[in-house]
């Protein structure tokens, strides 16, 4: 395996994907101009965006097995971050059918980017995915996934290498199991990291240009690992980032590490006057086929919807320029991200890289 310094800008990332879709025959000038007129419609804040957005993400199913602290309560329930709903039911579970995520695929496969197979969810427990992967590479439409490493078995790996997987991120939260058990609950950190040394290996074997990616989720008492995460990314010849952790729920179950962590972000300077870039250039399609501005509405319980897509009846260019899609993008401009609670006090910029 080739040995080569591992940077951690997201902008290198960016720039890696693009390249490698790029080499892959799966960018087309429709795709570019859809691209374009996307961030033309939002710099000159128009109501109306282009034909399709350049990114459609899908909750394919949300379950998951690692149970992290600041995402599920011990049993898996995935906690409701609307503070309305705050110690009431978990958020709905359910699984997509396989024929609605084609079906989607199929109507913007012409015109989208890429594809993003998950959302909060592990999206190798669904148990098409590798169907649903293979089915959009098919059409040229590049596919990213993210995982917590657990279930990337040799035979997963095959599947997913076979099915033309562009990027796929492998998410973990400290290198001892001691660390890594703070929020990850339900995995092995060592039978993770020999499934990120089967997946470098039969990469090479089979001469497969995937991209791949080690997410590290950075935290104050997890800081004396990153290096060792480094290390194995430069063995590898993985990606290694490194992005803030989440301390929802840490002071709860960790009180004496919560209080050696510094806030992850400056939530004094929160963007709110700021235009969000997702309503013209990003869709969300959850499990039940609510579609919405961004994800983060599927962890937010009683939020409108743009649409809810019907198989064999809708339509994703109706519905992206649909009156409800416009609406959104004028609260957007008239009032910022205060028209809405759930974007009041996001601070996120840009639709850089998904997490």
């Amino acid at each position: 395996m080739k040995n080569k310094k591992t940077k951690n800008k997201y902008l290198l990332i960016r720039i890696k994907i693009a390249l490698s879709i790029v080499m892959k025959g799966k960018v087309s000038l429709k795709k570019i101009f859809n691209a374009a007129h996307c961030w033309i419609a939002q710099k000159f804040r128009f109501v109306k965006s282009s034909k399709f957005p350049f990114l459609i993400n899908f909750e394919l199913w949300n379950e998951c097995n690692a149970q992290c602290t600041f995402c599920r309560s011990e049993d898996g329930g995935i906690y409701d971050l609307n503070p309305d709903n705050l110690g009431q039911a978990s958020i709905e579970k359910g699984r997509m059918p396989i024929k609605m995520f084609k079906e989607i695929i199929e109507q913007s496969k012409d015109h989208i980017l890429l594809a993003v197979p998950y959302v909060n969810g592990e999206p190798l427990m669904y148990p098409d995915l590798y169907e649903a992967l293979k089915f959009a590479s098919d059409r040229k439409v590049a596919t990213l996934i993210s995982t917590n490493g657990e279930l990337l078995t040799e035979q997963n790996i095959k599947k997913l290498l076979d099915s033309s997987l562009d990027f796929i991120k492998i998410a973990i939260s400290g290198f001892s199991q001691d660390v890594f058990t703070i929020q990850h609950r339900g995995c092995d950190i060592e039978k993770i990291k020999e499934n990120m040394k089967n997946l470098a290996r039969m990469r090479d074997e089979g001469g497969h240009k995937i991209l791949v990616m080690i997410d590290y989720i950075y935290y104050e008492y997890n800081a004396h690992e990153y290096s060792e995460a480094l290390e194995l990314g430069r063995e590898l010849d993985f990606i290694v980032s490194r992005r803030p952790g989440n301390l929802h729920k840490l002071a709860e179950e960790h009180p004496e590490l919560a209080k050696k962590e510094k806030p992850q972000d400056d939530v004094t300077s929160l963007p709110v006057k700021d235009l969000c870039e997702w309503p013209w250039k990003v869709m969300t399609v959850n499990w039940d086929g609510s579609i919405y501005p961004c994800c983060d509405y599927v962890v937010w319980g009683d939020q409108k919807t743009d649409a809810v897509f019907q198989i064999g009846k809708s339509k994703i260019e109706e519905i992206w320029n649909g009156s409800t899609k416009i609406n959104n993008r004028r609260v957007h401009l008239t009032d910022g991200r205060a028209g809405y609670d759930i974007c009041s006090e996001c601070t996120r910029t840009g639709t850089a890289f998904k997490f």
